[in-house]
């Protein structure tokens, strides 16, 4: 078998080593060396070379053996921040909010501009472009030092040609590109949500998991092997869609009992305003939830429920190590979550079927989010730094979202 020339195995290693450090922040050689699967001695070698050209740093610090095993500490290396900045960007029903981060993985600013609910995709493409130049100018970014901007949309987004769902949303990534000058990655806000999670949140250490996102949309992401599960066409973790009631209110996808028809915020909001008015807000829900209220917890209670049902499938088809819950509505915190291992069969590590010859899985942990309503700009910016081998730039003309922005 024919070999790569030196000098190319040579700069592919250090190309390597490179998009490692700018995916998981500061790693020993050791922890380098394995990742990449390099001998300690190479990786010395290429640390040395990237430390001298300025691209690396060495660290005062130690870090302990992976694993919490014996062994001397390694000495930390990480990216130099000044080589390059990676924005984040992410679209909800009426904000867009910017994060700009370092390669060492510390963020820099954080800014959020509130925008009409439904508001139309040429106005939020706008918004988001005045957004980043304003951030860029209060961080004092350069813009030759942006390696790139990664965007969230609310639901999933296809990855082939051919596979947008339906009511397509516009082509976002050349649209945003043209009006910043940079290039552009894109991907469903649950998917990014689980990625920060993973990376810098309550997810850390975790290669099977399963990331919920209960807000208007309910939205979900599936990790094994360490790797995200995008599906065929990128439309895997749908998870609002599962259905749970053939006879339930009508779901916006046009099948009926959908999860998301029964635990998505609008849904919520409406079974309250018989009693309560329509000017309730989620934040006043858990709010009285936690004073007590019983309409409220009842609510909070039975959303808890029904999700559960649906991780109880999720469960036994995935068996994941967790389960986190993100999105607004996990900031109902036990009020959700404990009904929610309940009807998962969490609680106890037997599911609903126990005892009739059902195989229960694990006691995987149920917990929220570490990351709240950043996770999913967070996630941006792990797009942009590589987090996922599988985030690609969707092709010209494919960046389509579920929706339109404001729906």
């Amino acid at each position: 078998m024919a070999r790569l020339p030196t000098e190319t195995r040579s700069a592919r290693n250090r190309q390597n080593v490179v998009r490692l450090l700018r995916e998981r922040g500061a790693l020993s050689r050791a922890e380098i060396a394995r990742a990449v699967g390099l001998s300690r001695s190479t990786v010395s070698a290429l640390v040395a070379e990237l430390v001298s050209q300025g691209v690396v740093l060495e660290l005062g610090t130690s870090l302990p053996p992976s694993g919490g095993g014996a062994g001397r500490p390694g000495a930390a290396v990480m990216l130099d921040p000044a080589t390059g900045e990676a924005i984040g960007l992410d679209f909800g029903r009426r904000h867009v909010h910017v994060i700009i981060a370092d390669v060492a993985h510390e963020v820099k600013i954080a800014k959020s501009v509130e925008l009409p609910e439904g508001y139309r995709t040429a106005a939020g493409l706008s918004a988001a472009a005045d957004l980043v130049h304003a951030a860029m100018a209060e961080a004092g970014t350069d813009p030759t030092r942006i390696l790139g901007v990664g965007v969230s949309l609310p639901g999933p987004v296809p990855r082939r040609p051919g596979a947008q769902p339906p009511r397509a949303g516009p082509p976002v990534a050349d649209e945003l590109s043209a009006r910043l000058g940079l290039p552009v990655l894109v991907d469903g806000d649950a998917n990014l949500g689980a990625l920060a999670e993973r990376r810098w949140g309550a997810g850390r250490g975790y290669d099977e998991l399963v990331y919920l996102k209960l807000h208007t949309r309910v939205g979900g992401a599936l990790f094994s092997n360490g790797a995200l599960i995008r599906g065929a066409g990128g439309l895997a973790g749908r998870v609002g869609h599962l259905p749970l009631d053939p006879a339930g209110p009508l779901c916006r996808c046009g099948a009926r009992g959908c999860l998301e028809s029964l635990v998505g915020i609008s849904a919520l909001m409406r079974s309250l305003e018989p009693a309560y008015g329509d000017r309730i807000t989620l934040r006043d829900v858990i709010t009285m939830g936690w004073q007590g209220d019983p309409g409220c917890v009842k609510v909070l209670t039975e959303a808890g429920q029904r999700v559960g049902r649906a991780v109880d499938l999720l469960r036994r088809l995935l068996d994941p190590e967790v389960v986190i819950v993100g999105g607004a509505l996990a900031g109902a915190g036990e009020l959700l979550l404990t009904p929610l291992r309940e009807a998962a069969g969490f609680s106890t590590g037997a599911g609903p079927g126990a005892g009739t010859g059902a195989s229960s899985g694990p006691n995987s942990p149920v917990i929220a989010g570490a990351l709240g309503p950043q996770a999913s700009a967070l996630g941006a910016v792990a797009l942009v730094l590589g987090e996922s081998d599988q985030a690609r730039p969707v092709p010209a003309g494919g960046a389509a979202a579920e929706a339109e922005f404001g729906a």
